[in-house]
């Protein structure tokens, strides 16, 4: 017990005292204000207590339970305070006629069952201790880091109660308490507390009078902490500035004839911008001029000669070359729509011719994308609907196996 609590103390002290030397301005930070950086903690876990006689069991026999309830906050990232409230349990064992120490009486020191063999009591009570402690942090603070170790060191008052000669008694003694607690970042206003403590309390605390000048409690706890107030981290300070102004005039002086040369370069791009962007609108202004009517006439003619043999959607390779020059005045404006309307003669059922003239017009479609035509090109079908010859002659079918085009302004 002593070993442990004394490994806790001496690992806390180290903690304290690499924290107080460290003035590197990578440990400097603003002190929070007064509604800045507190927190409240909530835990629970297992606790053995060392007094005289509680090495007749092992382990197993004496733990109890301990739970916790603290609040506190944090001065600077390294530094803080919190005050904590423990209710404990204890078991252990008592040997009223040991020679080696005076004992006042077994109700008082609330043992409990038979005897054993040994001339042992089974001995159980619970206690509360309320303690200050100042915590600190051991690693360099970073507000997302996801593990603190935080040792820590106070003093505080703890008494017990329980049932003895004369009822209800309450008995106190002063206590210090170290301990380390192991902290995860769930979020930015919860974490997750693994917490080891120790407990140094006066040997009598107990009941049993003589023997080890201390003895105390060993705890081990899960909790979590609640980080409160208008803010949850920490701001570094400005660094100060101890150059001569003679330095601080030529600095100001560089800063200016850099912000001169920056505003220069801005205004000379913004022109440039302008002029880019005048260029723009008049070459937009170009493409929105209106095909000429020999364009159109190109145009038109071309797909009147865009015809297709019985029963097929494929563009004749002989109307290609014409369809290119069509291509070529298409892609000069980027203001038109080109809608598609395919056709068929009457041979065939409705509906299957309906569905060719569909087909005859992607097809024409199709070779304007590929070729590079950008404006909005929409299809329609009508079948046979709209013939332009007579069906009742092959020459009069062959004029109306076509695909038309129509070009509109927007």
């Amino acid at each position: 017990m002593k070993k442990i609590l004394f490994l806790i103390f001496i690992t806390t002290t180290v903690a304290a005292y690499s924290q107080t030397g460290d003035s590197a301005y990578n440990r400097q930070y603003l002190t929070s204000k007064a509604a800045q950086n507190w927190f409240v903690s909530i835990g629970g876990g297992a606790n053995i207590y060392f007094g005289e006689f509680d090495k007749h069991k092992g382990f197993g026999k004496r733990i109890s339970y301990v739970g916790k309830l603290s609040a506190g906050k944090w001065f600077t990232p390294s530094v803080g305070f919190r005050a904590q409230f423990d209710i404990t349990g204890m078991k252990g064992f008592l040997n009223p006629f040991s020679t080696q120490f005076t004992v006042t009486d077994i109700a008082r020191n609330h043992a409990y069952g038979t005897m054993d063999e040994y001339g042992y009591y089974k001995e159980k009570f619970n206690y509360f201790n309320s303690h200050l402690d100042l915590l600190f942090s051991i690693f360099k603070y970073s507000e997302n880091r996801f593990y603190q170790l935080i040792p820590y060191v106070g003093a505080g008052y703890a008494f017990r109660f329980g049932y003895g000669e004369n009822g209800e008694i309450h008995e106190g003694e002063f206590t210090l308490n170290t301990g380390i607690i192991n902290r995860f970042r769930l979020s930015k206003t919860f974490d997750l507390d693994f917490e080891i403590g120790g407990m140094f309390i006066n040997q009598r605390f107990d009941g049993s009078y003589g023997g080890q000048m201390l003895e105390g409690g060993l705890t081990a706890t899960l909790g979590l902490n609640i980080k409160l107030g208008k803010t949850k981290t920490f701001k570094r300070p400005e660094k100060c500035d101890y150059s001569t102004y003679e330095n601080q005039i030529a600095k100001n002086q560089q800063d200016c004839s850099a912000n001169i040369k920056k505003l220069s370069d801005d205004l000379s791009a913004a022109k440039q911008k302008i002029t880019d962007l005048e260029q723009q609108l008049n070459a937009k202004s170009e493409s929105n001029v209106k095909p000429s009517a020999e364009e159109q006439k190109t145009v038109r003619e071309t797909f009147d000669a865009i015809l297709f043999e019985t029963d097929s959607d494929k563009i004749k390779d002989a109307a290609k070359p014409e369809i290119d020059k069509v291509v070529e005045i298409l892609k000069k404006y980027s203001n038109i729509t080109v809608k598609l309307s395919g056709h068929t003669d009457s041979r065939g059922s409705i509906s299957y011719n309906q569905q060719l003239s569909q087909r005859r017009a992607e097809a024409v479609k199709k070779y304007l994308q590929e070729k590079g035509v950008n404006a909005l090109i929409e299809i329609a079908a009508f079948g046979e609907e709209r013939s332009v010859a007579t069906n009742k002659t092959a020459e009069g079918r062959a004029k109306n196996r076509r695909t038309e085009i129509e070009i509109y302004i927007k």
